[in-house]
């Protein structure tokens, strides 16, 4: 038994830890990195109300697009798995999932047997977003540069393929050693990191003749990186789709969070049009500036963009996520806003649409994130530079 002199500081002990229970906070909530945290599945009185502001337009394509990356797959590694969540979903059900909506979308529902069928046929899984549930979308277009399939002025600027030498380590060939894709090359039998954008910028792709086309702006040949695709205005009036081909396996890192962090825009003004003004307003700084993000993006000629599905986008339609956390070639639906017109000061309005999950981005990381290519034009560039939008995002399954 324990001496009665010691009984009182026993007490006090315990008492503190008691408070000290009550006083520890619940850990703050957080995107997901791994699928079995990003995706919760709903039942059906809590679905979403599943308006589809484009009235169908454009999500036949969208879909038989999916539906033939994941006939590639299919062809190549039947045994493929997709988590919805921590659930593994076969192939086959991913396939059946499309085909079928495909169908229903076909015969053109009204909005309530629309609602009815999906509430009938399919599951419906909502991401975990931010934690909390909420989701930042952002999007993306198909820029226009000026260039040229020779170097001649003022057309200097490089755009390259993946070089011969670079070598990608893929995790599912290396689970047990890898977390993720490996990109570098191999130097006396060692696999050693890229060169960084800074090191290519200055050379170190010459001597590997790896020039795909010029341009003639490193500004606009960085944002046709951060896009992923571009079109090239020739000088003969024609024009060649580039799109993306690999990257240099270097961390990707905002451009607009360096310019923050220099003091030369508050994080409220960051938007792909005011990190240009300020780039083109600091010539002098522009390429270090750059070179603060270590990835670089390798592109190939195409008759379309494409995504990392291995299939064109479709504009308004296709949408790009985490592979590691969302099933890619799924079906999904967004709610949230985006601008009402072209204007720097158009109000944002909400809307909601379904969408294929198709693409992928480097800045596109965890269960928070979604980028919706927009397409090309006016309205399309300056939405992809204005969103940054708060919403809600869903992944559908057929039962």
């Amino acid at each position: 038994m324990e001496p009665v002199r010691y009984r009182p500081l026993l007490a006090a002990a315990c008492l503190a830890a008691i408070l000290a229970c009550r006083n520890m906070q619940p850990p703050p909530p957080e995107p997901a990195k791994t699928p079995d945290r990003a995706l919760v599945e709903l039942s059906p009185d809590a679905f979403p109300v599943f308006a589809d502001d484009l009235d169908y337009a454009g999500l036949d394509d969208a879909v038989s697009r999916s539906l033939d990356g994941l006939a590639r797959i299919a062809a190549a590694d039947p045994g493929r798995t997709f988590a919805f969540g921590a659930e593994r979903v076969s192939l086959a059900r991913m396939q059946a999932t499309l085909t079928r909506f495909r169908a229903l979308a076909g015969a053109r529902p009204s909005a309530d047997d629309l609602r009815a069928t999906i509430r009938r046929e399919f599951r419906v899984f909502r991401s975990t977003g931010d934690g909390t549930g909420d989701v930042l979308f952002t999007g993306y277009y198909l820029p226009e540069l000026r260039g040229s399939l020779v170097r001649e002025e003022p057309y200097t600027v490089p755009l390259h393929r993946a070089p011969d030498d670079l070598v990608v380590a893929r995790v599912k060939d290396f689970p047990s050693a890898l977390t993720g894709d490996l990109v570098g090359r191999v130097e006396n039998g060692r696999l050693v990191p890229y060169p960084t954008r800074a090191e290519i910028a200055g050379g170190a792709l010459a001597p590997r003749g790896a020039e795909l086309c010029f341009v003639d702006s490193a500004l606009d040949a960085f944002f046709a990186e951060i896009q992923g695709s571009a079109v090239v205005r020739l000088p003969d009036g024609t024009s060649r789709v580039v799109t993306y081909a690999g990257k240099n396996g270097h961390r990707y890192e905002a451009v607009g969070a360096e310019l923050v962090r220099r003091g030369a825009l508050r994080r409220e003004e960051v938007s792909m049009q005011t990190i240009r003004a300020w780039l083109l307003a600091h010539p002098e700084e522009q390429a270090a500036v750059l070179a603060t993000n270590p990835s670089y993006v390798f592109f190939r000629f195409a008759d379309a963009a494409t995504g990392a599905l291995g299939v064109p986008v479709t504009p308004d339609r296709t949408v790009a996520a985490d592979a590691r956390v969302f099933p890619k070639g799924a079906l999904a639906f967004i709610e949230t806003e985006r601008p009402a017109d072209a204007t720097p000061e158009a109000p944002f309005r909400p809307f909601s649409r379904f969408v294929l999950d198709q693409d992928a981005g480097g800045a596109i990381r965890t269960s928070g994130r979604i980028d919706l290519y927009l397409g090309s034009g006016a309205y399309a560039a300056s939405a992809a530079g204005r969103m940054k939008q708060h919403g809600r995002l869903f992944y559908l399954l057929l039962r």
